[in-house]
């Protein structure tokens, strides 16, 4: 899906949050510069801008460069730990190019990270304390959410909470940090930061249930990974746990997969099919719905404008995606 699908009149505003990610990642290294310009170019959803842009001007706010900068600091932070991420995972493919840590080595793409995460908070630190406390506070969630998923790394004992608790913390609490500091920044009442804030929230989840879909589900060329990479790495995530729950053959399978360091492509794909097989994945569409449903439902504080409008159509977008 390119970036111009996710555009809901805020074009400009994300064109100006590219060029300014380019110019936060100048160095006097050669290699921190391209080596950030690496996962900033891999062609991702901007869906956190994106939110954090329509949020600010759904409430009313008409200031795009002061929207800009933090709108980039959250894509710098979401960068950073993709970065960290694929490192965690060892990980070699993201978005069909090489992971930064393959192509430049674990210890420059480590520094890479910390050098993103401080430029997003040479940016945030500069507006109020509001901003930098919200900031902060997603960030110890999303490094809370990567410890608790290692914790259950080739572990059979995730539960669907524990899942649904893990990708809140990791994926979901930045957009909602985003959400509601663009509300904030806009002059927005406190009941429509909060009601924002949880529009960001179910969205986060609703599109970390799709991401998790597609890992079984998706066009390996679209998605720019092999499928079946959560099993791989021994990750349980929301259509494995439904399956394990739903056929006992689908569980040995699933978990004999999980538990192992490195299994075969072939077990891989068995398990991959064995998750399909059992309705798991229509199972999970349905609950990624359900928060789609549930974000929906917090914009109802919002006046009827495009922006609000596109805050309803990004749900739709998330939901129907296919990469």
């Amino acid at each position: 899906m390119s970036n111009a699908l996710w555009d809901f009149g805020i074009q400009k505003e994300l064109r100006m949050v590219d060029s300014r990610l380019r110019e936060m990642v100048k160095s006097r290294e050669r290699t921190l510069t391209d080596a950030s310009l690496h996962i900033i170019e891999g062609g991702g959803k901007r869906l956190r801008p994106t939110v954090t842009i329509l949020s600010y001007k759904a409430v009313g706010g008409k200031d795009s460069d002061k929207i800009v900068d933090i709108a980039t600091a959250f894509e710098l932070i979401h960068s950073a730990t993709l970065v960290h991420d694929d490192i965690n995972d060892g990980g070699t493919m993201r978005r069909g190019r090489e992971t930064v840590h393959k192509k430049y080595g674990v210890h420059d793409a480590i520094v890479t990270g910390d050098f993103m995460f401080v430029k997003a908070f040479s940016i945030g630190g500069a507006l109020d304390k509001v901003v930098v406390q919200t900031t902060a506070d997603a960030c110890a969630m999303l490094a809370e959410g990567e410890i608790m998923q290692h914790r259950y790394r080739h572990s059979k004992d995730l539960t669907v909470d524990g899942y649904l608790e893990i990708m809140e913390r990791k994926t979901a609490q930045p957009i909602r940090a985003g959400a509601m500091v663009g509300a904030h920044l806009a002059g927005g009442s406190p009941e429509q930061v909060r009601d924002l804030g949880e529009y960001g929230l179910k969205l986060g989840v609703a599109f970390q249930i799709v991401d998790d879909i597609l890992d079984f589900t998706g066009n390996e060329k679209r998605i720019g990974k092999p499928v079946g990479m959560d099993l791989k790495e021994g990750l349980l995530t929301l259509p494995s746990l439904l399956a394990a729950k739903a056929s006992a053959e689908a569980r040995k399978i699933v978990m004999d997969i999980v538990a192992s360091d490195a299994p075969t492509p072939a077990e891989v794909r068995k398990g991959v099919q064995a998750v399909i097989k059992t309705g798991a994945i229509e199972q999970a569409r349905g609950m990624g719905e359900y928060y789609g449903m549930e974000a929906l439902q917090h914009l109802g504080g919002l006046g009827s404008n495009e922006y609000s409008s596109g805050l309803r159509e990004l749900v739709k977008r998330v939901l129907d995606r296919s990469s």
